[in-house]
């Protein structure tokens, strides 16, 4: 329950659009003294507004188009608040008393919100006739929106937060298109224009200038853009690229090749509109003006596609643009799968070895997905687009090969096969897909056998996304400096976590990817994989369930027919991690974690889904046990490389105990794992081991810090040093993950009492047993 609580008290945080790196000392516990300042820090607004959990949510009524809609959106987000006192009220009837009481949300325009009017004047922005300045910027456009945090000018220990803009049926729009997900990308103020961030920033917490502007934490997106190139089809928008002339005019190229192409296919005798055609140097920069960090989207009301290009990873495909053309051009086809696969139909490099490499690959590990499945809409959205658009495009080629492009093109919009259609369909499609498995095997075999490696011992951490942002997560800046001083530290390893979800640990449910741009998303674990990699480090892609009140180990079907749902829905969701891994050679795959009432019991259901992942995946495969029952007794360690332990055993129930009394403890733990490898012969692998810096962390391992206040680090230091002790030298031993590092280097350091070493007595500890020999 405190775990949930505390996830539900950072989404409202997220909701408000106020969450940052400092809500974490608030949130668990922080001692910090109050500020004796003028005005409280952004720490100290959260923490009152954690104490209080009260809002005062104002809408305007000035205009009467858009008053009784501000209503409604005020209303359901009160009706959506289950941690928070939400109070509602329109402008006209708010008091000055009310202003000074709690937390306020103001919701409208100068014109329609006579609250906003009244504290313009206090605030570091300036409202003007046609718009709005902010930083000695002017923002007059129709469609831009400001969001706003602040101390309560007349209230400075309650926080003020503020959506407006120059039009209150942009405001409205926007809110219709994005509900309260145009929150979510975090900072103090927020310009956005046409659904683009214009401009963001953090103001200085600083003793000296607080609340006021600072040019550090300042991005004018808008400035950093410039309209590089213009050709036929194309203009092109580089957002703080340095790309070289020649590189650019090389994408240019072939992506007016390509539109050339898609054209001649489509037989289209008038030119599209030109194509804003987006380049973003990182999935952060894509994702904090966009509110999107997708590989590569299109985006239809704008006639624009907006697209990455970082070291190892790119998006200018012409997957995207060609799915541009055929949704303006054609329209949306009753069969998804039509235009999914036709889009990716004409890209050459989808995931650099090409959508028909892939689609061999599936078909030749029985990976693939059959046709009803693609046929299906509602499982199509669902699906892993790893797996399916590959799949979709060798699909499009059969049918070109089978009934001619004119045939394809006169049904796009109606086709919807009957029964004994697709049966036949599928039988021919497999003899294709059987086809390209022949035209591609010596290259299938060759990429196997090259696949990097894990020799090397593993001193490795769980490197955990925490900050649910995109500035802070595993896609950000803030991660890749994480990651540079784990290797300062001499850390060789990292495992990298994507969760799914389920709410009913006893019914089986279509396990969804991560996909929301602030989550652990492909993308996220793309970027921090290759940035693992540029460091030197090993990879462990480590997929993850969440059921929110429980934990994995509960997951348990009641049924046989509900059991063959439950492995069928896992082998969907682990099929696209191991594809994902292969894609990007991600050295090792965790197939899965603490699932112990899946494994008892089920172990051939298991054995059939390790065979089948490595068919497909060319790496070490192993299994996080939990520590105790679950990885003392699992008897199908052959199936895995490694002997995997989340290691949560107690190394002493004293109070107090001595150094020794610490050491013989892990030296018992060793002693368990030892007798497990004794039995199978295979490596070990801490996939998890772990204390936070709280009292005695001894005792519960596995006991979160969440909830309580304490804090002891030198607790914590002395389990390292118990557990490094007892673990130095042992030859079955390939490596451990310590739980855990975060994306972002502010979390952790003195006042924290998490797992995290981070800027604690246990970081020293780490630097010295991984600057040894194992």
């Amino acid at each position: 329950m405190k775990k949930l609580l505390l996830y539900l008290v950072i989404i409202i945080f997220v909701l408000l659009g106020t969450f940052n790196i400092a809500d974490w000392d608030l949130i668990l516990g922080s001692d910090a003294p109050v500020n004796t300042g003028i005005l409280p820090t952004r720490s100290e607004l959260r923490k009152n507004f954690y104490a209080d959990r009260q809002i005062l949510f104002i809408y305007g009524t000035g205009d009467p188009n858009s008053a009784s809609q501000y209503q409604a959106v005020a209303e359901d987000f009160q009706s959506r608040s289950r941690w928070i006192d939400v109070e509602v009220k329109s402008d006209h009837e708010t008091t000055a008393e009310d202003l000074q009481k709690k937390a306020i949300l103001l919701l409208g325009t100068l014109q329609s919100n006579k609250i906003i009017k009244e504290l313009a004047t206090e605030l570091p922005m300036q409202f003007e006739e046609n718009g709005f300045r902010l930083f000695q910027k002017s923002y007059q456009d129709e469609t831009d929106l400001l969001t706003f945090f602040y101390p309560n000018p007349l209230n400075p220990n309650h926080s003020l937060s503020i959506l407006s803009g120059n039009s209150d049926t942009t405001i409205l729009a926007s809110l219709e298109q994005q509900r309260f997900s145009f929150f979510r990308v975090v900072g103090d103020y927020r310009v956005f224009r046409n659904d683009r961030c214009l401009a963001m920033g953090f103001f200085s917490q600083d003793e000296a200038t607080r609340w006021q502007f600072d040019p550090a934490a300042h991005r004018d997106f808008e400035a950093e853009t410039a309209m590089a190139l213009k050709t036929t089809h194309y203009r092109f928008f580089l957002h703080r690229m340095n790309m070289p002339n020649i590189e650019l005019e090389q994408i240019a190229a072939r992506l007016e090749n390509k539109c050339q192409e898609i054209r001649q296919f489509l037989n289209l005798e008038k030119s599209p509109p030109i194509i804003d055609y987006h380049l973003y140097p990182s999935f952060e920069d894509k994702g904090l003006i966009s509110r999107s960090t997708k590989l590569s989207e299109y985006k239809l009301s704008q006639h624009a596609v907006h697209t990455v290009i970082q070291d190892g990873v790119r998006g200018d495909n012409a997957v995207q643009d060609a799915a541009l053309i055929l949704r303006s051009q054609l329209g949306e086809p009753k069969q998804a799968v039509l235009e999914m696969g036709l889009s990716v139909y004409f890209s050459s490099n989808w995931h650099k070895e090409g959508y028909e490499y892939w689609a061999a690959r599936l078909h030749q590990s029985g990976n693939a997905a059959p046709l009803s499945d693609l046929l299906d809409n509602n499982l199509l959205a669902q699906e892993s687009d790893l797996v399916m658009k590959p799949l979709a495009g060798t699909f499009i080629a059969y049918l070109i090969k089978q009934f001619g492009r004119e045939t394809l093109l006169k049904n796009y919009l109606t086709w919807q096969p009957a029964g004994s259609e697709i049966s036949k369909l599928e039988s021919g499609w497999q003899n294709y897909l059987d086809s390209l498995v022949e035209k591609y095997r010596v290259q299938i075999s060759a990429d196997r056998n090259r696949f990097p490696g894990s020799d090397d011992f593993q001193k490795g951490f769980c490197h955990a996304h925490e900050g649910y942002q995109i500035y802070n997560g595993y896609l950000s800046k803030k991660s890749d400096e994480a990651l540079a001083k784990l290797a300062d530290m001499g850390t060789n390893a990292v495992s990298i976590t994507p969760f799914s979800y389920m709410r009913d640990p006893n019914k089986p449910v279509f396990l969804r990817y991560s996909r929301h741009s602030g989550s652990e998303n492909d993308e996220s674990v793309i970027h921090a994989s290759l940035a693992a990699k540029k460091l030197g480090m090993t990879v462990m892609l480590k997929p993850h369930i969440w059921l929110g009140r429980s934990w994995p180990g509960e997951i348990e079907m009641k049924t046989e027919a509900d059991w063959e749902q439950f492995f069928s829905y896992y082998h969907r969701w682990m099929r696209h991690y191991a594809l994902l891994a292969e894609m990007y050679d991600i050295e090792i795959l965790c197939a899965g974690v603490e699932l112990c009432k899946t494994t008892i019991g089920n172990e051939g259901r298991w054995s059939a889904l390790i065979q089948k992942l490595r068919k497909l995946y060319s790496g070490k495969i192993t299994y996080a046990a939990n520590w105790g029952e679950e990885f003392e007794n699992l008897s199908f360690w052959k199936e895995f490389d490694f002997i995997g332990i989340d290691s949560y055993y107690p190394l002493s129930k004293k109070d107090a105990p001595t150094e020794k009394d610490l050491q013989n403890g892990a030296e018992a733990i060793v002693k368990k794992v030892e007798a497990v490898y004794n039995r199978h012969k295979k490596p070990v692998i801490f996939t998890e081991v772990g204390f936070t810096s709280t009292p005695a962390p001894w005792k519960q391992p596995h006991e979160a810090a969440e909830g309580r206040r304490e804090i002891n680090q030198a607790d914590q230091e002395r389990c390292y040093k118990a557990m490094f002790q007892a673990l130095h030298g042992k030859p079955w031993l390939r490596g451990i993950y310590w739980w855990k590092w975060p994306t972002y280097l502010e979390y952790g350091g003195p006042r924290d009492n998490d797992f995290t070493p981070n800027g604690k007595p246990a970081e020293v500890v780490v630097r010295e047993w991984y600057g040894k020999e194992w």
